[in-house]
């Protein structure tokens, strides 16, 4: 079963094909050009240099946030235009989900931290690949807090970790950052969740699958404040 993997939640983004337990290939970016410029022609690339069509491939698994509000909207679109023109399945995982099974040999907890600003982030713990806490968007002390609560060591990952690496060190000592280069997030960790879900039967209603920002966007709060 081959899987397209289709990330665009942060700045780090690209596409990355699987196939059963193989990495066929990964085309990963990390510059300031728009995913609207890149994830087109990244997945051709990644479809010629693999001398595979789309119709070759058995399913889709798109990144739906939290993260960048454009980015994700232009995945999960890509996506959904992919798997309707070629009747082929499809499923969303979080960039938090994404983020924990990327890690899930850590013998800890994976922390996944997104860059909210403010000292806010998106937030879930992970362990072995699956969720030990309610993904959320919290303080970043309310994470920290939750991780001293806890026995094992907290892997902290994502642009959150690195945006407030000097508060995490000086609250959680204990905190185990990986090197940068390797601690973003990868569009093989969400093709191959999405190859375990599919090959499971887990796939999700192409008209349903929308992107999951987990807070209002920057229009619906003005708005809002226009009504109250």
């Amino acid at each position: 079963m081959y899987v397209l993997g289709i990330d665009t939640s942060t700045m780090t983004g690209g596409a990355a094909l699987v196939r059963t337990g193989t990495l066929v290939g990964e085309y990963v970016l990390n510059i300031r050009t728009t995913h609207s410029e890149r994830l087109l022609p990244a997945i051709k690339q990644l479809l010629d240099d693999g001398n595979i069509s789309l119709e070759d491939i058995d399913g889709i698994a798109v990144v739906t946030g939290p993260g960048s509000f454009t980015g994700i909207r232009i995945g999960v679109a890509t996506a959904k235009g992919f798997a309707y023109s070629l009747g082929q399945d499809i499923v969303g995982v979080t960039t938090l989900e994404a983020y924990g099974w990327q890690f899930k040999f850590f013998p800890g907890i994976v922390m996944p931290l997104i860059d909210a600003r403010r000292n806010r982030v998106y937030a879930q713990g992970f362990v072995n690949g699956e969720p030990v806490s309610e993904g959320e968007n919290t303080s970043l002390l309310h994470v920290l807090e939750w991780c001293k609560a806890q026995e094992n060591p907290c892997l902290m990952v994502g642009d959150g970790a690195f945006a407030y690496r000097s508060q995490i060190e000086e609250k959680l000592p204990s905190a185990v950052f990986p090197p940068g280069e390797l601690g973003l997030l990868r569009p093989s960790a969400a093709a191959s969740l999405g190859h375990a879900r599919l090959s499971a039967g887990i796939k999700d209603d192409l008209f349903e699958l929308n992107p999951s920002y987990m807070r209002k966007t920057e229009a619906e709060m003005k708005w809002n404040g226009k009504q109250t």
